[in-house]
């Protein structure tokens, strides 16, 4: 299928939109801040090759504007909607970035629903390093207009030697990432969230199902020593950390990362 079928859900915290492509097991992809289904460009389309990619807008943003405040279990509670919407029982899922936690929440509120799971470049806990960073995104939002935070943003979704061999899929990621003006609010909620800290080291010992944990060698956003604690902290979770990657470790770790990461969900 070449292009999605695009569903909204009415659930208890508001509405959920998401895109749905393709045939065959079920595979769940949760984007990060302020991010729109879109934001995954055309990851949905090839992995639906081999998969039903489920991929929502996150709340606050696109067709899930609206409702409840932004929460991380709040968004957890409302994949598993996502998921009996679409049909399946369980899942595998693909979380990155805040998508990541959410992904973490969702494995640890409906153990049932996730059969395996990937987390990419996201951390246990926010640390001091990460709050300066989420400030930065705070001003991005708020003093930048949307195409030209998108922009800077980028300058930490890639390390420098991908940008400058691939200028034209950077440019094309800004452009996928750039906040519409009517989801700036939900973008700025998602932030208040992440701002106020989270700590789910707690938690993540309760995750059972087997997690692959993805972290950039140079990612400033999510450092790898703050992933390889999340990966530390979830029972027998396997830890790769991509040579010289940034934020974006998917797009970064090129067809053989991808490869691997669908090898690991097709066990």
């Amino acid at each position: 299928m070449s292009v999605p079928q695009l569903k909204s859900i009415e659930g208890p915290r508001g509405p959920v939109a998401y895109e749905r492509w393709g045939g065959g097991p079920p595979l769940f992809l949760i984007a990060g801040l302020g991010s729109r289904a879109r934001l995954w460009g055309e990851l949905p389309r090839l992995l639906s090759e081999r998969f039903t990619v489920l991929a929502p807008d996150n709340r606050g943003v696109g067709g899930s504007r609206g409702g409840d405040p932004f929460t991380l279990e709040g968004s957890a509670d409302d994949a598993a909607l996502v998921l009996a919407d679409a049909g399946f029982s369980a899942s595998g899922v693909v979380g990155v970035s805040m998508g990541g936690l959410i992904a973490c929440q969702f494995a640890v509120r409906h153990p049932e629903a996730v059969q395996r799971l990937v987390v990419a470049s996201c951390g246990a806990r926010l640390t001091p390093s990460h709050a300066r960073m989420l400030r930065f995104f705070e001003l991005a939002f708020t003093r930048l207009a949307p195409d030209e935070a998108a922009q800077a943003l980028m300058a930490f979704a890639f390390a420098s030697t991908f940008a400058d061999r691939y200028p034209g899929f950077v440019d094309q990621a800004a452009r996928l990432w750039t906040l519409d003006t009517e989801d700036q609010p939900g973008a700025l909620q998602q932030l208040a969230h992440l701002k106020a800290g989270w700590d789910l080291r707690p938690q993540l010992g309760g995750i059972a199902c087997p997690t692959l944990v993805l972290a950039g060698e140079l990612d400033p956003l999510a450092p790898a020593a703050s992933t390889r604690e999340l990966a530390a902290a979830i029972p027998e979770a396997c830890y790769r950390e991509v040579p010289g990657a940034a934020h974006s470790v998917l797009a970064e770790g090129g067809s053989a990362l991808l490869n691997k990461v669908i090898e690991f969900l097709s066990t």
